[in-house]
Formats: C-alpha cells, sequence, structure tokens
C-alpha cells in the first residue's frame, strides 16, 4: 500500500513546481500556448503542469527555464521563483530610472556641445518643452528620434548600453561584456577564466590605470632586468 505522507509529499511538490512555472511564465510575458510550442507539447498538458496534476521532466523544466531566460532554480524553489516575480514587478519602475539615466546622458552631450534647448530641439524637428521631458526623464524617447538625437550629437547606441545604472542598465552591460568575451581567441579566452589568471589580470587592470610615463619607466625597468638575466 503506497505511504500516504510520500504522496502527500509528492503532490505538495509538483503543485509548488506548478505555481513557480505560471508565475515565471506570467512575468516572462508569455502565453501557455507559446511555452507548451516552446517545448514541444500541448497548451493543455502545459496547464495540467501548472495546476499540479502532471509532472514535468527536468529536462522540459530546464527548456522552459531557457525560454523564459530564467534560472532553473526560479522553477524549482520558491526564493528563487520570488525574486524572478520581484524582478518582473520592478520593471516600470527600473524602466523609469533608464529614462532618467538616458536623458541626463543627452543633457550632458548637447551642453557639451554648447547647444541650447531651443536649437537641439528645432534639429530634432520637436518642440523644447517635448525635449526637456526627455532629458529629465519624465516619458523615454521613441527609438527613433533617440537615434536622431544619437546622430546629432555624434553617439553611438554602445555609449548608452554602457551607462550600467541600475538593474536593467547592469543587465545589458554584462550582456555586452559577454558578447566581447565570446569574441576573444579560444586560447585567450581559456587564459582569462583560468583560477590562477587572477593575479595577472589584476596586474593588467593596475597597469591600464597608469599614466604613459610610468608604464614607459615600467617598461624599460623590465628591459634592464631581462638584459641583466640574460647577459648573467
Amino acid at each position: 500500500m503506497p505511504d500516504s505522507s510520500a504522496l502527500d509529499t509528492a503532490l505538495l511538490r509538483r503543485l509548488t513546481i506548478g505555481r513557480l512555472m505560471r508565475s515565471a511564465r506570467e512575468a516572462a510575458g508569455r502565453s501557455a500556448k507559446d511555452c507548451a510550442r516552446a517545448l514541444g507539447i500541448s497548451p493543455q498538458r502545459l496547464l495540467a503542469y501548472e495546476a499540479g496534476q502532471r509532472e514535468p521532466s527536468f529536462v522540459e523544466l530546464e527548456a522552459l527555464a531557457y525560454y523564459l531566460d530564467v534560472p532553473i532554480q526560479a522553477l524549482l524553489y520558491e526564493e528563487a521563483g520570488k525574486r524572478v516575480s520581484a524582478k518582473a514587478n520592478e520593471l516600470p519602475a527600473l524602466a523609469q530610472l533608464r529614462a532618467r539615466v538616458v536623458g541626463a546622458r543627452l543633457k550632458q552631450a548637447r551642453l557639451q556641445r554648447g547647444e541650447s534647448l531651443k536649437a537641439t530641439a528645432q534639429a530634432l524637428g520637436i518642440a523644447s518643452g517635448r525635449l526637456n521631458n526627455y532629458e529629465l526623464g519624465r516619458s523615454p524617447l521613441p527609438i527613433t528620434l533617440l537615434e536622431k538625437a544619437l546622430l546629432h550629437f555624434g553617439m553611438t547606441m554602445d555609449q548608452l548600453l554602457d551607462l550600467g545604472v541600475g538593474p536593467i542598465g547592469e543587465a545589458q552591460q554584462r550582456l555586452a561584456q559577454h558578447a566581447r568575451f565570446d569574441d576573444l581567441p579560444a586560447e585567450v579566452r581559456a587564459f582569462i577564466t583560468a583560477p590562477t589568471a587572477l593575479p595577472y589580470l589584476r596586474v593588467a587592470m593596475h597597469l591600464s590605470k597608469l599614466p604613459p610615463e610610468d608604464l614607459a619607466g615600467i617598461t624599460k625597468a623590465l628591459s634592464q632586468l631581462t638584459e641583466g638575466l640574460a647577459s648573467a
């Protein structure tokens, strides 16, 4: 006869995982139909998973986590799932923060150019009050207007993406860094990720901050040391 306590534990686990699946899906703005199609199953089966009526496989949970762009822990454990939901709830405020950061960067570019609000607004074909709202972050710039402003100031979109302010900016910055890392030669990537490379990387970081004259002195000293060792 099956152990009733074991059955209850398994049911609670299915219900928990199902609830976390649904929460992560909704936080990502995905429909049950979207997720089912991504997993190659019927929407009814996915909904049965979310209701705790059926049990998903680990492979399906991995695939769903990949599709929703969340760590698989968010589909397995309550605390990780709460962090995903909280992240989704914070998005409006985080987007507003980014609007202020981007607006401030454009205002800085305008002031560095020595251009008045009115002159820039005329160049962009909008009212001065509207540009002022954008610079203050009261509303985000539409993408084509933003691109026009960047062209006007001689800037690139990367200069905005590198403003790693707030969780959204930090996430974009990490993604950009990962993309640049992937472009490195394989042997360089292997060196950087080796545990023994950390001291060398810290030395390189320190050297990169030194003025050219100090670097020239270090280079000369190393050259003299090398020559001395060779002649010894």
